[in-house]
């Protein structure tokens, strides 16, 4: 349903003759002029899902190592208000410990191992080595110098605005690229932190897509500086040429996850993405270094 009043909305503005009003100009950041032009990016997807525990310093180290461009981390929000790198609402999955990351602090928070769910390679480096859950705010100091991708997880005001209160304490407003599947955490977050480059949320991409496809591209409205997007969702080839044509027509980068396979690497790569999110940073550098 929500596809189709998108469709009916873009129809109608092409009937009614809006195609022929000037376009926005391409986006511009710092974020963006930072960036590796002449390949398409690495960026760790969780700091590296598979060669370490997802969303921890040891995981965004190895990444490094590995010869990532960028560092890619979730982050939750604790009852005490501090953002953590955590995929899930609970910590379950990824530690020893059980409930929700809301409704724990962040003293019960660092106590918990999160190594203990990891399944990737050489698990026994890990286990029992102190790997514990980072901030966001330790995160960043710990590699100060890597431009990021981080995203709010909740969907929540608060998290929107603690994701910009971290990052301006941090003074990283030009080397973080905040994202957001949720278009309400999107939409505080640049009303509080204008200054700070984003990804476009679920519906803003899909809006997007869609435009794209019926070549109206020039017409849609967004703050939006990227587009991290799969390769394929409900069947439709999300990488269609005439989306990254549109993208890039606006000064928008298109980054696909979560890609670990050379041969498709290789492909999207051909396709024109700007980037490429991958637990196996290595792996995209054996096959540009081929």
């Amino acid at each position: 349903m929500r596809f189709v009043l998108i469709l009916i909305a873009l129809i109608a503005l092409v009937w009614t003759g809006a195609a022929f009003w000037p376009g926005p100009g391409p986006v511009s950041h710092a974020w963006l002029e930072a960036r590796v032009t002449d390949r398409a990016e690495r960026i760790a997807h969780a700091g590296g899902l598979k060669r370490a525990p997802a969303n921890t310093l040891e995981a965004l180290a190895q990444a490094v190592e590995d010869g990532a461009d960028v560092l890619e981390v979730d982050t939750q929000m604790t009852a005490d208000g501090v953002l953590v790198l955590m995929h899930d609402d609970t910590v379950d999955r990824t530690t020893n410990g059980s409930g929700l990351v809301s409704e724990l602090t962040l003293e019960q928070i660092v106590r918990l191992d999160a190594a203990f769910g990891y399944a990737g390679e050489d698990p026994d480096r890990f286990m029992r080595q102190g790997v514990r859950v980072p901030t966001l705010a330790e995160a960043f100091d710990a590699h100060r110098d890597m431009r990021w991708i981080a995203e709010i997880k909740p969907d929540t005001q608060e998290a929107a605005l603690a994701m910009c209160q971290t990052i301006r304490e941090a003074g990283m407003a030009d080397r973080v690229m905040v994202g957001s599947f949720h278009d309400n955490a999107m939409a505080h977050f640049r009303e509080a932190c204008p200054e700070v480059a984003t990804g476009m949320a679920s519906n803003e991409a899909l809006s997007f897509y869609i435009a794209a496809r019926a070549g109206v591209a020039d017409l849609h409205p967004t703050r939006a500086h990227a587009l991290q997007i799969p390769p394929r969702a409900s069947g439709l080839d999300v990488t269609h040429p005439r989306l990254i044509e549109a993208a890039h027509a606006r000064g928008l980068l298109v980054q696909v996850w979560t890609i670990n396979d050379p041969a498709e690497m290789e492909g999207l790569m051909a396709r024109g993405v700007d980037g490429i999110i991958t637990d196996r940073v290595d792996v995209m550098a054996g096959v540009q270094a081929g």
